[in-house]
C-alpha cells in the first residue's frame, strides 16, 4: 500500500525497471497521468539548484539524484524519473548551433540584403525597471505593400492572410531559434525557391508560390533574449525571462490560477498578466498588426496543439475541425506521424494556464492559433536538459531544422481550407489567372 511505502527504507534508484514501475501504478491506484507517463511540454518539472532543492523525496547519492521510498510516496516517483538514462551533461556545440549574437546578427544580415521584401524592427520595453527586446521580421514574399506594415489590404485591394510565427519563448529550447533563421534564410531566396520546400501534399508547388504571395510572415526568431543569455552562462535547463517569469504563462487568459502540479520554479506567471516586456510587446505587436494565424514553436516533446491549453477540451465548430485536419495534416507530412495532435489540456497531461495560444485565439480572436513541438528528447536525463530539448548530433539537428521548415511552408496552402482566412479566395483568383495566360 501507499502506507507501507511511505515507511520503507528502500532506495528506488532511477534505474529501476519498468516491472517495478507498473507495480507502483498498480499498488497506488495512480493514472499514467499522475505518474507523469503522459510526455508533457514541461517534461523537466523543476531545475534544482543544489541537492537541498530536488523535489520531495529525491536526493544526490554519489553523484545521481535518486529517490528513497523513506520520504517520498508513490505519488511524488514520476515514471520519466524511474526510467530515465543517466545524465550525459549535453552542452550545445556552437560550431552547430547559432550563439544569441549569432542568430541575431544572421538575422539582419539577412533582411539587409533582401530590402524589398524584407523589414526588421527591434521592440523595446521596459516594465518594473526590467528591459528586454524582440527582433520583429516582416517578411512579404510578393514585395511590400501598404498592408504589411498597418494595413490589411494590399495595394491592389486583396486581403492577405496574416501569419505570425514566434520562436524562443523558453530559452533552453535552442533549436526553434535555428530553426527560424533557417526559415528566414529560404523566404530570402526568393518564392520559386520556398515553394519546393512544402510537403506535396499540401498543394501543388503552384499552389504553393501563390500562397507564399498572398501571405505577409511576422517572424520573431527569438522572444526571450534574457532568458537566452542565461542559458549561454551555463544554465541549460532555464526556461523563464531575465527575472524568473515564464513568459508563457504571463498571458491574460486564466492567468494566475495554480494547477495542482504548479511548478513556480518552471512556470512563475509575473506579478499580473502582461507584468513582463516579452509578452506584453507581442500583444502590442497583434494590437497594431492582428494576425489571422498565430504559431509558437516550442521543443520539448514531439506535438501539434490547438486551444485550449487551460481546460481539457478543445473548440468546436467549422473553423477548428479545420485547425485540427490541418494539424493532423502536418503530423504525417513533417512529423512522421509522432506527434500528439489537439488540444494542449487534453494531449499533455496537465493544464497550463495564462498562456500565449490561448489568449490569441481568445482575445486576440485569431481565427488559427497553434503550439508547435518539434523536437523532445523523452528519454533523457532529469537535469540533462540540453539534450531533453535539443538534438545533440548534427544529422538529428539537420533533420529538425528542415522537417520544421517545411512545415512553416506546408502552412500556407493548407490554410484555403479555413473558412475565415482569405486564402482560399487568393489561390481561386491566382488559378483563374494561370487559367487565361
Amino acid at each position: 500500500s501507499s502506507d507501507d511505502m511511505g515507511t520503507s527504507t528502500a532506495t528506488l534508484t532511477l534505474g529501476m525497471t519498468l516491472g517495478l514501475l507498473t507495480a507502483l501504478a498498480t499498488a497506488t491506484s495512480l493514472s499514467g497521468p499522475a505518474l507523469g507517463l503522459v510526455p508533457g511540454r514541461r517534461p523537466i518539472r523543476s531545475k534544482p539548484r543544489s541537492p537541498l532543492a530536488l523535489p520531495g523525496g529525491m536526493e544526490q547519492v554519489g553523484g545521481a539524484a535518486v529517490y528513497t521510498a523513506e520520504s517520498a510516496s508513490a505519488a511524488q516517483v514520476p515514471a520519466r524519473a524511474l526510467l530515465e538514462m543517466p545524465n550525459t551533461h549535453a552542452k550545445p556545440d556552437y560550431g552547430l548551433y547559432l550563439t544569441k549574437a549569432a542568430a541575431l546578427a544572421e538575422v539582419k544580415r539577412i533582411v539587409d540584403a533582401n530590402p524589398s521584401f524584407m523589414q526588421l524592427e527591434t521592440m523595446e520595453a521596459t516594465r518594473d525597471g526590467y528591459t528586454s527586446s524582440l527582433a520583429v521580421v516582416t517578411v512579404e514574399p510578393g514585395g511590400f505593400s501598404s498592408s504589411s506594415k498597418s494595413g490589411t489590404d494590399d495595394a491592389k485591394g486583396k486581403t492577405k492572410t496574416r501569419v505570425l510565427y514566434n520562436y524562443g519563448e523558453h530559452g533552453r529550447e535552442l533549436i526553434t531559434v535555428d530553426v527560424a533563421v533557417q526559415l528566414l534564410r529560404d523566404l530570402a531566396r526568393g518564392v520559386e525557391h520556398a515553394a519546393t520546400l512544402a510537403d506535396p501534399g499540401a498543394g501543388t508547388v503552384e499552389e504553393t508560390k501563390a500562397a507564399l504571395l498572398n501571405t505577409i510572415f511576422k517572424i520573431c526568431p527569438m522572444e526571450n533574449v534574457n532568458g537566452r543569455t542565461k542559458v549561454e552562462a551555463g544554465d541549460f535547463c532555464e526556461r523563464k525571462n531575465g527575472r524568473g517569469v515564464d513568459c508563457n504563462r504571463n498571458w491574460a487568459v486564466d492567468w494566475g490560477v495554480k494547477a495542482p502540479d504548479y511548478d513556480p520554479y518552471e512556470e512563475y506567471p509575473g506579478t499580473a498578466p502582461f507584468s513582463e516586456p516579452e509578452a506584453f510587446m507581442l500583444k502590442s505587436l497583434m494590437e497594431a498588426w492582428p494576425p489571422h494565424v498565430w504559431v509558437n514553436v516550442h521543443s520539448g516533446m514531439e506535438a501539434l496543439f490547438m486551444p485550449f491549453d487551460h481546460k481539457a477540451m478543445e473548440p468546436t465548430g467549422p473553423g477548428p475541425n479545420v485547425m485540427k485536419q490541418i494539424l493532423t495534416n502536418i503530423n504525417k507530412m513533417h512529423c512522421g506521424g509522432r506527434c500528439v495532435v489537439g488540444s494542449g489540456g487534453l494531449g499533455v497531461g496537465y493544464l497550463a494556464h495564462g498562456t500565449a495560444t490561448d489568449y490569441v485565439f481568445l482575445q486576440q480572436r485569431a481565427p488559427i492559433a497553434f503550439t508547435w513541438e518539434i523536437y523532445g528528447d523523452q528519454k533523457a536525463h532529469y537535469m540533462d536538459c540540453f539534450r531533453m530539448f535539443n538534438p545533440t548530433e548534427k544529422s538529428g539537428h539537420a533533420k529538425v531544422v528542415q522537417d520544421w521548415v517545411g512545415a512553416a511552408v506546408s502552412l500556407l496552402p493548407m490554410l484555403r481550407t479555413h473558412p475565415e482566412l482569405p486564402m482560399a479566395v487568393a489561390l481561386e483568383a491566382a488559378a483563374t489567372a494561370a487559367a487565361g495566360d
